[in-house]
């Protein structure tokens, strides 16, 4: 059976799901692997005297026009689902309510003798009018005449992924991939599923998008057969992960990469600069949002991205008109930071304090507790690659039982500090900020016993 194009099909249901609709590529199968994957799985390389808790704002949007389902923003080529940030309200603001169980039943509406490629045409069609159950009935109708058409499983997990019920679309990409684990357009679409769609967002599911994109963008350079459209909207996918990861720097890499392949993808713009933001390269971040801006005027991603970048620069009025205009166009996705004073934050971490068991309040007697608005430049700079500017918390100084050598003065005195602005940006309500300080400050103080990421991680305080 002929391949369809699908690679237009690759377009968001709601601004959860990744597409470009780059226009058609016909999906083919790839071969030999190439590029070398780089490290993107362990921490940077951060020296023992800074640590951090998790940063806010990872928001990601597509910004290429499109006629899938529109959000509120008008993103229908969106790619939203920053780390950990409200998965369950991008999801509402999609329109989507995440489900689990099988996919209700919709009959195709086709002849008793309708065709396998009569039925995946019917699906692709109606997947791209929105009508995304009958889509899944009739991929389902195709895959049952022809179980090995990994055409059929692509689309019902494509439908399946636009419904809500992520469990089934997991499993159709995964069929799919057991038929073809070679298939750049299937690998492209399982990507973005477990980069911008699965929930609750893991760093795992996120580490599993990165080697499908991976493997996806190697089988199409190792065919050199000019498929720079797709071999780009990998790249993208690629970068996403490292982003999302921690990997700024090879994430530049990667849009670089597409943006060679395809100079006017808003998308590469788009995400080049929240990789420059995470850089703190903020004339740059800016100089890349603004781009997207003059072919996407209202991406509300792009105007919230640009609203930090304009806070950062110290320019609050840029940065209040981004902010707000973001909110206009998702409101939903971008509320107002929760209201709380220096006076009502400094209270509240007080309170954060005297819930502590008594061996982790201790350690307060030890370190010193630094309140503060944003964080400092030199904070966010003294490490390489620099931290991003939307975390919540930080450890400064060596922990607790090591010393620096005698007359070391590179050391900073130990001292926890937490963010009153980013924190209050990462919560949806006063209750769910109440809930990020405590996790905060207990991240912060993991690092003054001498745990690592990774090894906060493991304690569920990532």
């Amino acid at each position: 059976m002929a391949r369809r194009n699908l690679h237009r099909l690759i377009v968001p249901a709601t601004v959860l799901a990744f597409g470009l609709g780059w226009g058609a590529a016909h999906l083919t199968r790839g071969a030999d692997d190439s590029p070398d994957v780089p490290d993107v799985y362990g921490v940077p390389d951060v020296p023992d005297v800074y640590d951090v808790s998790g940063a806010a704002g990872g928001e990601r949007s597509v910004a290429e026009p499109a006629a899938a389902v529109a959000s509120a923003a008008q993103v229908a080529q969106g790619a939203a689902a920053g780390q950990g940030q409200r998965e369950a309200e991008l999801a509402q603001a999609a329109g989507v309510t995440i489900k689990t169980g099988a996919v209700p039943f919709a009959p195709c509406p086709s002849e008793p003798e309708a065709e396998p490629d009569w039925l995946l045409d019917t699906a692709a069609a109606r997947y791209e009018e929105g009508e995304f159950a009958i889509a899944h009935g009739c991929a389902s109708a195709a895959a049952d005449l022809v179980p090995g058409s990994i055409d059929a499983h692509h689309i019902r997990a494509l439908a399946a992924a636009a419904l809500g019920h992520l469990g089934a679309a997991r499993d159709a990409y995964a069929l799919a991939l057991a038929l073809d684990p070679d298939d750049p357009e299937t690998l492209a679409a399982a990507a973005n599923f477990y980069i911008n769609t699965m929930q609750p967002k893991r760093r795992e599911a996120t580490q599993l998008g990165f080697e499908y994109a991976h493997r996806g963008r190697s089988r199409v350079v190792a065919r050199r057969r000019g498929q720079a459209p797709l071999r780009a909207r990998l790249a993208v996918l690629e970068a996403q992960a490292l982003n999302d990861l921690g990997n700024t720097d090879d994430a530049l890499v990667r849009l670089e990469e597409a943006i060679a392949l395809a100079p006017e993808m808003a998308a590469a713009h788009y995400e080049r600069g929240v990789a420059l933001f995470n850089a703190c390269r903020f004339d740059d971040a800016r100089d890349a949002l603004e781009r997207v801006l003059t072919s996407v005027p209202d991406d509300p991603y792009t105007h919230h991205h640009l609203g930090l970048v304009h806070e950062r620069r110290g320019d609050m009025q840029a940065a209040a008109a981004h902010f707000a205009r973001a909110r206009a166009l998702a409101p939903l996705v971008f509320r107002a930071p929760v209201a709380i004073s220096p006076a009502e934050f400094r209270a509240e971490v007080e309170r954060a304090i005297d819930e502590l068991p008594r061996d982790l309040a201790g350690l307060l007697d030890e370190v010193a507790l630094e309140l503060s608005e944003l964080p400092d430049d030199a904070d966010l700079l003294a490490v390489t690659p620099p931290f991003s500017p939307t975390i919540l918390g930080l450890y400064r100084g060596l922990p607790l039982g090591v010393e620096a050598p005698a007359g070391d003065r590179s050391v900073p005195p130990r001292a926890v500090v937490l963010y009153r602005a980013n924190l209050a940006r990462a919560a949806a309500s006063r209750a769910e900020l109440n809930h990020q300080i405590r996790r905060t400050l207990r991240h912060e103080l993991g690092h003054v016993q001498g745990l690592d990421e990774s090894q906060l991680r493991l304690r569920g305080l990532d």
